[in-house]
């Protein structure tokens, strides 16, 4: 049998959408946004010594803003205050029936740059924090019985 390389696929870029219309539990969320506050929420050691950490950061563009939730170091040093961020892969998860934005693993969370030739990211004086999408409280749904 001969053993032919098979090429590649060509990877596609990714399409962003924007914060002011996330839905609950979405799933593969790409966001070019600019962070707008940070705040530790958390900051403990365990009883096994094990150090606990977790930040929410308000994230915004010109449609709207969205809390963050920050839990590796990698994600600390990178999300400061005004930075310009690209998010990809992230998912929105539901905390108390309000959306918090997370990535994990399968995500990534960079500083933007010009490089990748996306869309520019919101300045400073262009982001909406007006319309906060985690302080929209949802109420769960039960599936109807038959």
């Amino acid at each position: 049998m001969s053993e032919e390389k098979q090429p590649k696929p060509a990877l596609k870029k990714p399409e962003f959408t924007s914060i002011g219309e996330l839905l609950p539990e979405q799933r593969n969320v790409n966001l070019i946004c600019r962070v707008v506050e940070v705040k530790t929420v958390l900051d403990t050691t365990r009883n096994d010594g094990t150090k606990v950490k977790i930040a929410e950061a308000t994230i915004a563009d010109k449609t709207g803003s969205v809390i963050l939730t920050c839990k590796t170091d990698e994600h600390f040093q990178t999300v400061t205050m005004d930075t310009p961020l690209i998010v990809r892969n992230g998912f929105i998860k539901m905390y108390k029936g309000f959306m918090r934005l997370g990535v994990d693993k399968w995500g990534l969370i960079e500083v933007y740059d010009d490089k990748w030739g996306y869309s520019q990211p919101p300045a400073k004086n262009e982001v909406n924090t007006e319309k906060n999408m985690s302080a929209v409280e949802y109420e769960p749904v039960p599936p109807d019985e038959e």
